[in-house]
């Protein structure tokens, strides 16, 4: 059975260690513990991750066989049970660590092979199929891990760094990148949207604190996010800490209204709520599109998964959006997997973020930091 993988994080290690035995139990194994950073907004914390086994069934009783009597006495030579000590507990948590790492090496060796082997049931050569399987297991979609390979091999030689090479150059055409939203020229006003989850509103806090620390560009924050408990108000302290007005639009007019308010910033940034049914996305971007000259920036998660990267895509795909901002590659397992909303929306990627750390953990990638992220970097 799978076991539970969980991260907490809290301000020091013994309240991280609470929240590890609150949530887990006393049975749970650290897996990792870290230090992070601070950013600009937030003080530094400790991370731990811990995994805890699932619960197995009691084992089937023996029925106990009688002690023999000891005569009165003599002295009682039958082996007492050892207590349990501290030495044994850690030492079994480290075998079941062990355990679990074989078993996790075990599956990831069983994944590429599985590649490989699919990449063989292509009829790919030797060398298609190589790069075949790093594309896989960097969570690129099959069917655009074949496409590429195939088009590489039409154009070079099969030998594997010469068809590595050739796909990077093809993804070089698909991943471009465009200014970040702190960077340009002018007066702009964007709109993040995408789903629930995505990390649209600290996405849009971090472009604006870069706007201000590097640019001095005058930012405002407008929201028509009025769904999520709170949202206004984490919008809100972010736009108290860093100075800047921050105006709530719960319909058009509002929203209009609130545009006309901050019409001497250089840089408006308007929240919106992750919505799920296609007519609830064509409402909202109606809603924003009201606004004249706005950019829309469609926030997807690198850690989605390919799949549901290509479903989000197809969902927004019919409000035309602007921009493609990738959120959460530090939490990708396969990041290849944006490949699939990049090439279904077929537009630049302004930024990408990998953090919460405000402002640091954004950043506006080159075109080669973008293929690198699909494909990994050479060892």
């Amino acid at each position: 059975m799978t076991p539970t993988v969980r991260t907490f994080r809290a301000p020091d290690a013994a309240a991280a260690l609470a929240a590890v035995k609150a949530a887990l139990g006393a049975e749970a194994v650290i897996l990792s513990t870290r230090a992070v950073d601070g950013g600009l907004f937030r003080r530094p914390e400790v991370e731990i991750t811990a995994a805890v086994e699932p619960s197995l069934p009691p084992p089937r009783s023996r029925p106990s066989r009688p002690r023999p009597p000891v005569a009165a006495g003599a002295p009682d030579l039958r082996p007492t049970p050892r207590a349990s000590r501290p030495q044994d507990d850690a030492l079994q948590d480290e075998i079941r660590f062990l355990r679990r790492s074989v078993e996790e090496a075990r599956r990831a060796l069983a994944l590429v092979t599985q590649e490989a082997r699919a990449g063989r049931d292509l009829q790919l050569p030797p060398a298609g199929a190589d790069v075949y399987a790093r594309l896989a297991c960097r969570g690129v979609e099959p069917a655009l891990a074949e496409g590429l390979v195939r088009s590489a091999l039409a154009t070079v030689p099969p030998e594997t760094g010469r068809v590595l090479s050739a796909v990077k150059d093809l993804l070089g055409e698909r991943l471009v990148p465009c200014r970040a939203p702190w960077l340009l020229d002018g007066r702009h006003v964007i709109a993040a949207v995408g789903p629930t989850g995505v990390g649209k509103t600290t996405t849009l806090a971090k472009m604006a604190a870069r706007a201000l620390l590097e640019t001095k560009k005058r930012v405002a924050f407008v929201t028509v996010d009025t769904y999520r408990i709170g949202a206004t108000e984490q919008l809100a302290r972010y736009a108290e800490i860093m100075g800047v007005p921050a105006l709530v639009a719960r319909d058009k007019s509002e929203l209009l209204r609130a545009m006309d308010r901050v019409a001497d910033a250089d840089l408006v940034l308007v929240d919106t709520a992750g919505r799920s049914s296609p007519e609830d996305v064509a409402r909202q971007a109606a809603l924003v599109r009201a606004v004249q000259r706005l950019q829309l920036q469609l926030c997807v998660a690198a850690s989605t998964g390919a799949l549901e990267l290509a479903a989000v895509a197809e969902r927004y795909r019919a409000l035309s959006p602007d921009r493609l901002v990738l959120t959460k590659a530090d939490e990708a397992a396969g990041p290849g997997g944006v490949l699939s909303a990049s090439v279904r929306i077929c537009r630049p990627i302004s930024c990408v973020t990998d953090g919460q750390r405000v402002p640091e953990d954004i950043h506006a990638y080159t075109g080669p930091e973008l293929v690198d992220l699909v494909v990994g970097r050479e060892a």
